[in-house]
């Protein structure tokens, strides 16, 4: 009796205290409405995903899977392991595949596509250690989790390879500046472990040894809770490391024209990036998660991005705890180095690309560190960014479902034509790649004609 007395003192708190303001509508709700939101996610993905390789899950994947089955020798494996892929080292995303492989017997491309998206969740688990002590901690997240697990990002959420990429390299990005916040010993060695797998995800990773100077900087010199012998430590390892990242690297536009002064991404690209384009492009980059179709609405919701950052920078450097902070300036930072690569495809792009992605982690993050720093004590206005997230979310799954599902389309057409195929190289390449997996047993295509017989496996079922 006591235990329904007290469900009903929650569910109608005392006159004194707003029904909007009562621990039902500012905790419970809001946690059950988050687990609505990360199970809708979760079944999205597991109904729309399927086991066929896509354009790079096959020349990083699957030919990685191949040349370590055939290596004579455990340096011969390991040799592949570190290979670089385009301009990219991605030996902590092969390492998960390699998981997989052990776990299931097989590279399952439907598994990797649920191992990729499960990092969002982690990314939400890490938001919510910053803000669990917050009286509005579960109205904060559910706005990030609307916005982070929106379907703006179509082109990336059932692509594996991809996801894996873009997912984890910021997971292990934000896990490294959170394990850094009130370092110990221990937590040192973590967030070095974490900087070094998100350097081998995907290049732009490697800034993150930048900004865990940072914060170790600023524990020191600002909190002044940290002798300067962690940032000096820190230094000397990720020197350490950044260099057995470079060593024997060679840059795609170096490989295509050697004449190029030197072999880093550095020379071979930013010497020659035409300063306008590179800027339009960047500011696009980081406010393309407001829109699919007007680059110059984009670019102007990048810069207005920027600058309320910089200003929440300013104005609260000096505080105890700037770990969300430090993974906004990450996501610029990224955003900085993808432009570096990419200026010369012209902004449309971005628009219809997987590198909204970024603009969509930003503006969540910069969402939370701005409610959190703002808004936290007005219940009033967080229930109002909660319902526009929502909006925004729901928006996206109407709005690029259908070209999400046409991609499909392209997808099922190529598997049951027996075409593997990706930009710029031969399908005779990659339909050999694919044909060896096959013939190795790593890979065990699904049925043809597909979805048809598909549909017709879980109805026999």
């Amino acid at each position: 009796m006591v235990s329904a007395n007290r469900f009903f003192e929650v569910l109608n708190p005392p006159s004194t205290t707003p029904l909007f303001a009562s621990r039902f509508f500012l905790q419970w709700l809001p946690l059950m409405a988050l687990g609505a939101v990360i199970a809708h996610y979760a079944w999205f993905v597991y109904t729309n995903s399927f086991n066929v390789p896509w354009q790079d899950d096959i020349p990083d994947y699957l030919l990685f899977m191949n040349l370590v089955e055939a290596a004579e020798s455990t340096r011969g494996a390991i040799t592949e392991w570190f290979r670089q892929y385009n301009d990219h080292r991605t030996a902590a995303s092969r390492l998960l595949v390699y998981f997989a492989y052990l776990a299931e017997g097989e590279v399952n491309f439907r598994s990797l596509t649920l191992l990729a998206n499960a990092a969002l969740p982690l990314i939400l688990l890490l938001f919510y250690l910053n803000i669990r002590h917050e009286k509005y901690s579960g109205l904060l997240l559910l706005s990030t989790a609307f916005i982070l697990l929106s379907l703006r990002s179509w082109t990336l959420v059932l692509w594996s390879q991809a996801a894996i990429t873009y997912y984890f390299v910021f997971f292990y990005a934000f896990a490294c500046l959170f394990a850094l916040h009130k370092v110990t010993v221990p937590k040192f060695v973590l967030a070095a472990i974490f900087c070094t797998l998100s350097s081998f995800t995907y290049a732009s990773g490697q800034l993150v040894w930048l900004l865990g100077l940072v914060s170790l900087i600023h524990q020191s010199r600002i909190a002044g809770r940290l002798s300067l012998i962690y940032p000096a430590i820190w230094l000397i390892v990720a020197a350490v490391m950044l260099v057995t990242w470079h060593a024997g690297f060679v840059s795609v536009a170096k490989q295509i024209d050697p004449s190029l002064p030197g072999s880093d991404l550095f020379f071979g690209v930013l010497l020659n990036v035409d300063l306008a384009g590179y800027i339009k492009f960047f500011l696009v980059i980081l406010g393309s998660a407001v829109t699919d179709s007007n680059t110059r609405l984009a670019g102007a919701s990048g810069l207005g991005i920027l600058a309320l950052l910089s200003f929440i920078t300013a104005r609260y450097y000096k505080s105890e705890d700037v770990r969300l902070v430090l993974c906004c300036w990450f996501i610029v930072a990224s955003a900085a180095a993808v432009s570096t690569g990419r200026a010369f495809v012209g902004t449309e792009y971005i628009l219809v690309s997987r590198y909204s992605f970024l603009s969509v982690l930003l503006a969540s993050t910069l969402i939370l560190l701005t409610l959190h720093r703002f808004a936290a004590s007005r219940a009033i206005a967080l229930y109002l960014v909660v319902v526009m997230a929502g909006t925004y979310c729901v928006w996206t799954y109407r709005h690029f479902d259908a070209p999400l599902q046409k991609m499909l389309e392209v997808r099922y057409k190529h598997f049951n034509a027996e075409q593997f195929w990706l930009v710029f190289v031969p399908a005779s390449e990659t339909n050999a790649i694919v044909g060896e997996s096959v013939a190795r047993g790593i890979y065990n295509p699904i049925c043809r004609p597909i979805p048809d017989c598909l549909a017709s496996k879980t109805a026999s079922k």
